[in-house]
């Protein structure tokens, strides 16, 4: 009796411990094509207007219990069309607040992203928890504006240089995790006992 009491308890705790033990975190990569400015400005006697622009919209679908345990963004200073660009900043962000998290930036005249002449210049950013929590609604909602600012760039200019913003292809990179079957394990626990209780009665 102790011994069937003891086996039944056995398999429940196993039970449970193979239902509730997670899934295997997924990957969710959302692509977006380079991008070349459509105006250029010389910030002598053009410059370029306030706010952002958008260079586009990432789209995604998070799985039904699924959570985003890690989000990375990486692109590119420059692109196909030139290996420099402009001075700017970019970021993600939504509806309402289009600069919500800077994920970038090329400040100053003297770095590898404005004066190279090498090609395009990497950059990756992984969001932190604050980032994660400002950008939870929009998340959730599976989309994502990728956008940028131009920065002044008054100390190196010409009049009749117009200087453009290059942005190479940018990959975003989600991490979801299923969340545990609580509530199957409850269930599978239950159904154990009682099958075993049948088969002790037997």
């Amino acid at each position: 009796m102790a011994k069937q009491k003891l086996t039944a308890a056995i398999l429940s705790l196993g039970a449970a411990f193979v239902l509730t033990t997670p899934a295997r975190a997924g990957t969710i990569f959302v692509n977006l094509p380079s991008y070349d400015s459509p105006n250029g400005y010389d910030f002598v006697t053009t410059f370029p207007p306030g706010g952002s622009t958008t260079i586009g919209t990432f789209t995604f679908s998070i799985p039904a219990g699924g959570t985003v345990a890690g989000v990375t963004i990486s692109g590119a200073f420059g692109n196909g069309d030139s290996g420099t660009t402009a001075l700017s900043d970019y970021y993600l962000g939504f509806s309402g607040d289009e600069t919500a998290v800077e994920v970038a930036s090329c400040d100053s005249i003297l770095a590898n992203c404005y004066s190279a002449e090498n090609g395009p210049t990497p950059w990756t950013y992984t969001l932190t928890a604050g980032n994660l929590s400002t950008l939870a609604s929009a998340i959730a909602g599976g989309s994502l504006d990728f956008t940028y600012t131009w920065d002044n760039n008054t100390q190196f200019a010409f009049a009749g240089y117009d200087q453009y913003v290059y942005a190479g292809a940018s990959t975003l990179d989600i991490q979801v995790t299923p969340e545990p079957a609580t509530v199957l394990m409850c269930f599978g626990g239950l159904a154990l006992i009682a099958t075993l209780r049948r088969f002790r009665r037997v």
